[in-house]
């Protein structure tokens, strides 16, 4: 309760004391009478109680040793709390945690203020309090599974096999907010639980190396990329190559005498082969052996067809110049990768 201006003059009288007009409490009384003296008027207001006052700047109190209150210097500090604007508040002059609790401010475990609680108030002093909270959530996240690669002879190199699937786990992810002023500030992981372990997808690669034989050497080879396409294979010489799309299926063998010409105006050679181009385009670039890689044609070319490839009776009819080789050949299983 600060005091108004007529009882400010009316208990002027000692010393001064720069301060803030603020009284503690109801519990005093307080009463004036004026004295006149050579044309001079005073006035002077008695106070009684036992409680604490805080005198405004200039004013001054007489006792008359019965009143037993303490006189405090005082001050008025700007106080900010939360979201709320700045207000007034009158204090004594004495440390910031003093002023937030004579204006009745009670500060939160987690809540900071913008000075030291020890720092010494004056006029004007703003202080600025924030009112921060701790919200958790807990989330159920998938755990990534990882994929591992081991060697092994049981496979050539270049083939690949799933030996055992991945499986995805599982974990409880605490997320702690920090809310300052209503706001979100902050967030942060505090806790990880795993409630399913991932299993590890393991996949075994070939380091075994063909034993290939072909029936006639194929001269026939390709500038082909190194990478891309739906896969990679290893050739008979070791290089990688790369393939976009793979037939697989029993094939035959056909021969005819040098010089023959073939479908698309080449003539006949090792490494042409003919096909179904409705399956296998006229000019694509191949490569041909068999599953296991114990039998390769090698690199070879589209420019060919006939019957069989219409009726389905073989995949492709690899050429040879003898009709021995041919049935030497036979019919088996082969692999023709379309190269990219």
């Amino acid at each position: 309760m600060a005091i108004n201006e007529n009882k400010r003059r009316a208990i002027k009288a000692v010393a001064a004391v720069a301060a803030v007009a603020v009284l503690w409490s109801s519990a005093f009384s307080v009463s004036a009478k004026t004295n006149s003296n050579e044309g001079s008027t005073t006035t002077e207001t008695q106070v009684s109680g036992s409680e604490e006052i805080i005198l405004p700047d200039g004013d001054a109190l007489r006792s008359n040793g019965e009143i037993g209150m303490n006189v405090v210097e005082g001050v008025t500090v700007d106080i900010k709390v939360g979201t709320q604007d700045y207000k007034s508040y009158d204090v004594p002059k004495s440390t910031v945690k003093d002023a937030l609790d004579h204006a009745n401010i009670t500060l939160g475990e987690d809540d900071t203020v913008n000075k030291s609680l020890k720092a010494k108030v004056t006029n004007k002093t703003k202080i600025k309090v924030n009112r921060v909270s701790y919200k958790k959530k807990v989330k159920t996240e998938k755990i990534s599974y990882k994929t591992v690669t081991k060697d092994t002879v049981s496979l050539y190199a270049g083939q690949k096999k799933v030996a055992q699937k991945g499986v995805n786990g599982k974990k409880k992810v605490t997320y702690t907010k920090k809310i300052v002023n209503g706001k979100v500030k902050k967030v942060v992981v505090t806790n990880t639980k795993v409630v399913k372990k991932a299993k590890k997808k393991v996949v075994l690669v070939g380091t075994k190396r063909k034993n290939y034989w072909m029936i006639a050497n194929n001269p026939t080879s390709f500038n082909t990329k190194s990478s891309g396409g739906a896969g990679t294979i290893l050739d008979h010489n070791g290089k990688k190559i790369a393939y976009k799309k793979v037939f697989s299926g029993s094939s035959t063998a056909y021969y005819a005498p040098a010089g023959a010409g073939t479908s698309i105006g080449d003539t006949v050679h090792i490494g042409g082969v003919a096909v179904n181009p409705n399956m296998i385009p006229y000019g694509s670039k191949l490569y041909i052996e068999s599953p296991d890689g114990s039998f390769v044609y090698g690199y070879a070319v589209a420019n060919d067809t006939g019957g069989f490839a219409y009726t389905g009776a073989a995949l492709v009819d690899c050429f040879y110049p003898t009709y021995d080789m041919c049935v030497q050949f036979g019919r088996r299983n082969l692999n023709v990768y379309v190269l990219a």
